[in-house]
This record gives C-alpha cells, sequence and structure tokens, in this order.
C-alpha cells in the first residue's frame, strides 16, 4: 500500500516566531508533491510561514531552502518528529556526503532527493514517478487554499523554467559542470528545460486561479541559472507566454539570472520578444573585476568590457539590469580588486540605473568546489560540529574568521560590501554572523538584527 506523507516547508529562519512569516511559494516542493500525487501517495502541504502545528502522519519530509535552513530542520526534527521517519531534501541535501548528512540529521533521516529512496519508502513502484521535467505542479496547486494561494500570487513566485548550467564557477552549489570529488571526472551540465506544454498548462491552471482571486498580474522569478543559455529554447518560452497571456488576459512580470556572455550572444529579436511579454530585469553575475578573480573562481568567460557592454545592451532593450557581485573570494581578491568591483558597481548604479545585489563569496558550502577541498575541511567540520553556524555561509552574512580566515581580506570584504549595499536601489539586507564562542545573550542581539532581512 502506498503511504502518506506530510511535505513541510520551514518557517523562514530570519522570519519573526509569530504572524506572517517570509511568503514566497515553494515552487521546489510543490515539484515533489505532484510528483508524489501523481504516483499514487496522498500528500499534505503546510508552509509554516503561515501555520505551525504538527499534522499526525507516519511520514514527513522538510525542505531545506538554502544552507541556512540546516540548523532550522534540525530544530523542527529535535521538537516534533523523533522517532518518527522524515524525508530531508532540497538542493543542499545533494552536496552532502552519507557521513555528513547522518551526523546532521540523524539516522531516521533519508535523502528525499532520490527518487530510489521515494520508491522504497513509500511503496511507489518503480517508473510511476515522472522526471521533474515532466511534471505539472497543478496536483499541488491544488493542495493550497485559496487564502494561502492568494497570498502567494499576490507577490513574485519562482517559476519552475530550466534547471542547470554548462558554466563551472566554483562557488556556486547549483546543478553546473564540476569535476566528481570522487572520480576527478569533469561532469557536463547542459541546462534542461521543462516539457514547454507542461509549463503551457501550469500558466494557464495559475491566469485562471489568479482571476479568480482578483489578480490581473502574475510575477515570476524564472528558475533558470542562466536565462539566455539556450536562446532556441527560450523563444519556444516566449511563444508560450505570449499565448497565455493573449488567450488568458493577463499581464507577465518576468526577471531572472543570466551570465553576461549568453546575454551578449542572443539575437536583438529574441531579447525584444522577451520584452514583449514582460521581462523587466536581468540579475548578472558579474562576480568580481579583475581577469585574475575571475579566472580562479572559473568564471574566465568575464571581462570588463563584457560586464560594461551586457549592462548597457539591457538598459538599451528596456531591462533594468540587476548586478549581482559576489565576491570576496578567498585567495583572489585583494584591496584593489575589491575597490574596483565597488567603482564600477558605483558606476553602472549611476550611468544605467543598474540594481547593486552585492554578495559575500564563501568558498565551501554544500555543493560547491571547496566543500571537498581537502584546506577546508578543517572548517567543514566545524560547520558539522557546531551547525549553527551554517547561517554564516548566506551569501548576505559577513564574513567570519571561519568563512574568511585571512583577517585583512576579511576587513576588506566587510569594508567594500556595505559600501555597496549604501549605493542607490541596492536590494541586498546584510546579516549579521554567529560567531563561536557568543554569549546567548550575543547571539539573541544577532537573531534580533537579523529579523525580517529577507533576500530578493
Amino acid at each position: 500500500m502506498v503511504k502518506g506523507i506530510t511535505l513541510i516547508q520551514p518557517r523562514h529562519n530570519l522570519a519573526p516566531k509569530m504572524g506572517m512569516g517570509h511568503i514566497y511559494m515553494p515552487t521546489p516542493l510543490l515539484c515533489v508533491a505532484s510528483r508524489l500525487i501523481g504516483a499514487g501517495v496522498d500528500v499534505l502541504l503546510n508552509d509554516e510561514n503561515f501555520e505551525q502545528y504538527f499534522r499526525p502522519t507516519n511520514l514527513v519530509g522538510i525542505h531545506l531552502g538554502g544552507v541556512s535552513y540546516i540548523p532550522l530542520a534540525r530544530e523542527i526534527i529535535n521538537e516534533r518528529y523523533l522517532g518518527h521517519k522524515y524525508f530531508i531534501g532540497g538542493p543542499v541535501v545533494n552536496g552532502l556526503s552519507e557521513g555528513q548528512f547522518r551526523k546532521l540529521f540523524g539516522n531516521n533521516a533519508f535523502n528525499g532527493n532520490l527518487d530510489s529512496v521515494l520508491e522504497r519508502e513509500l511503496n511507489i513502484f518503480r517508473g510511476d514517478l515522472k522526471r521533474p521535467e515532466e511534471t505539472s505542479l497543478i496536483e499541488g496547486y491544488e493542495l493550497i487554499c485559496d487564502e494561502v494561494m492568494f497570498e502567494y500570487l499576490a507577490r513574485e513566485s519562482s517559476l519552475y523554467v530550466s534547471q542547470g548550467c554548462k558554466f563551472a564557477c566554483n562557488f556556486c552549489a547549483a546543478d553546473r559542470t564540476c569535476k566528481d570529488p570522487v572520480t576527478g571526472k569533469m561532469k557536463i551540465v547542459r541546462e534542461r528545460y521543462r516539457d514547454l506544454d507542461v509549463l503551457r498548462e501550469d500558466l494557464v491552471y495559475l491566469a485562471n486561479r489568479a482571476k479568480r482571486l482578483g489578480l490581473s498580474e502574475l510575477s515570476f522569478y524564472m528558475s533558470n541559472l542562466d536565462v539566455f543559455q539556450t536562446p532556441g529554447k527560450l523563444l519556444e518560452f516566449v511563444n508560450v507566454v505570449e499565448e497565455v497571456r493573449s488567450k488568458e488576459n493577463v499581464e507577465f512580470k518576468l526577471r531572472g539570472l543570466s551570465t553576461v556572455d549568453s546575454f551578449l550572444r542572443t539575437d536583438d529579436d529574441i531579447i525584444g520578444q522577451l520584452v514583449d511579454v514582460g521581462f523587466y530585469s536581468v540579475g548578472f553575475g558579474v562576480d568580481g573585476m579583475t581577469a585574475e578573480v575571475w579566472n580562479k573562481v572559473k568564471k574566465g568567460h568575464n571581462t570588463e568590457d563584457k560586464c560594461l557592454n551586457a549592462i548597457k545592451r539591457a538598459y538599451e532593450s528596456r531591462i533594468t539590469p540587476e548586478l549581482l557581485m559576489v565576491f570576496g573570494h578567498n585567495g583572489a581578491d585583494t584591496e584593489g580588486s575589491l575597490r574596483k568591483a565597488y567603482d564600477f558597481s558605483k558606476d553602472m548604479v549611476e550611468v544605467f540605473g543598474a540594481i547593486p545585489r552585492p554578495h559575500v563569496a564563501k568558498a565551501f558550502l554544500p555543493g560547491n568546489d571547496g566543500w571537498t577541498d581537502l584546506k577546508y575541511q578543517s572548517s567543514v567540520r566545524t560547520l558539522l560540529d557546531h551547525p549553527e553556524l551554517f547561517h554564516n555561509l548566506d551569501f548576505t552574512t559577513l564574513p567570519t574568521e571561519l568563512t574568511h580566515p585571512n583577517r585583512e581580506l576579511r576587513l576588506l570584504t566587510i569594508k567594500y560590501f556595505l559600501e555597496i549595499c549604501n549605493l542607490p536601489g541596492n536590494t541586498t539586507k546584510y546579516l549579521l554572523p554567529i560567531e563561536e564562542g557568543m554569549t546567548s545573550e550575543q547571539q539573541k542581539n544577532v537573531v534580533d538584527f537579523n529579523r525580517g532581512r529577507y533576500d530578493h
């Protein structure tokens, strides 16, 4: 007999304890829910940003939206689910070894990212779980009551369009081209689009649900790691959006991430058509400002001229450029390169109205190259022994001795990061770190300062 499961979106780690938390549709969790329902599993969904209570079920699945959810998931397990079996899922889990997973989540935990585990523990027949790319999210959307759905759709939501990236930036923990830490072989990744007929069905459903709720516009952040990486598929997506927009009389607002390289290679016509269906803002991964830094972090496709030309082209195409500056790279950045990153950001804000989005590079986190690098294993062990410190791996958290052991680089990174945060239009709300040896009162002060400072 197929079992039932409750899927939990934990309350955001920066949300207040009571009242509404951080409201953002948990699209990855809805994809899991839809796949399970399609395989005959009875699924309940609980977004704890709206409500917090225990649902009596034999099995629960907890979604980790990032590394800072690790201590939160441990707290949820210890308070509510000891003695239960539970699944832990989300991209973070893919970067953990079996031993690390067990140390963090215990022997009752199962890796919810593995289809073989889901099939075994939920008594699902092999082959009944559709591939994510072929899965409609409508079954998951149907689990959401109108009151909650209104709150989701009245805000920007994540739109699952594609996953995977051909580039190999070493600080990135997403699904990308990288070297396998065990075999040493390169794992080549290509962007994988969803079945666009399925995506069309989802958009039609959301458009009609929005209209019933009194909404005439839907705002989405596209899931693509590099929106312009596969221009042919992007154009097919544009045609789907235009079809739904015209037939359902609902407007779309779209934005997403892009490398400057892919954007500059894309034809004007495709960019223009994307703008016509509602694409209004693009986040360029600048992530440094010198050839030495870019080469060391495997982002050698960037040059200063490319970054400038991409931002200028976006501006001239009626797209607001967002300048993502992940910097403070260990062993790469210097005072000169950090200053240059700040100066470039300032110039782009003043000349092209770019939106600054600075982030602090974290050399090691589950899934990126540094996590398995021998020189960071002492730091990784510290994190596993003190899971509350995973908060410090958030890219908006100020650097610490753990993440940036070189004191000079640490202080310079803090200086220029905060200077970019002070530029007009900045959307990054920096977070204070939790340091080893802090008293309970000091930790409370950090938590109080960080409360509600969500990254957008």
